[in-house]
């Protein structure tokens, strides 16, 4: 039963996706007039070895036997809820979007933000090991939007930029994608 679920989403994807193409072709929008192209992954995953798994197996046990101890159920649930969905989605593999950069705005994937909805961006650099274009916005949800640059020059990018928004100087990652990246999630 699952299996016919799973393929008929997998079918309905496929035919929007092809929708989503042959609309694409037949009226192209200013975002597709880039300037900049290239593809990066949807988000950085990195391959984690098996001390981490070891590690992170210990303390998830060490969580669940403190909440189990301290008869707190919702928390055990909680835990065991998040190493599920961890493990799921570090089965997945990563997806590749297609990033444009045109005279319009930002396209990554089939999600375009036009320069209008942008307050500013700032591009943090080092070395071969991080590479990423932030993008804030008005959005009140996501505002900050990450952009691996890949094999893209940070300085063209920026001069490029700088053109159409204010860009914010000093600005560096965020805590959150810091812990991330440190931790190796």
């Amino acid at each position: 039963m699952f299996k016919k679920i799973k393929e008929k989403i997998q079918n309905r994807k496929k035919q929007h996706q092809e929708m989503r193409a042959n609309g694409a072709q037949q009226n192209p929008s200013r975002f597709d007039q880039a300037v900049f192209t290239w593809s990066a992954p949807l988000r950085h995953k990195v391959e984690k070895g098996q001390i981490w798994m070891i590690v992170a197996s210990v303390i998830i046990a060490a969580l669940l036997f403190y909440g189990a101890y301290t008869a707190n159920w919702f928390f055990v649930v909680a835990i065991m809820t998040a190493a599920i969905v961890y493990a799921l989605d570090h089965m997945e593999p990563t997806q590749e979007i297609e990033i444009k950069l045109s005279d319009y705005g930002v396209k990554m994937g089939e999600h375009g933000i036009p320069f209008s909805n942008i307050k500013g961006f700032w591009i943090v650099h080092y070395g071969p090991f991080i590479s990423r274009l932030y993008v804030r916005t008005y959005q009140h949800l996501m505002p900050d939007i990450g952009i691996e640059l890949m094999d893209q020059d940070p300085a063209e990018i920026r001069e490029f930029l700088t053109r159409h928004i204010v860009e914010w100087e000093g600005k560096q990652e965020g805590l959150m994608d810091i812990c991330t990246r440190l931790l190796r999630l």
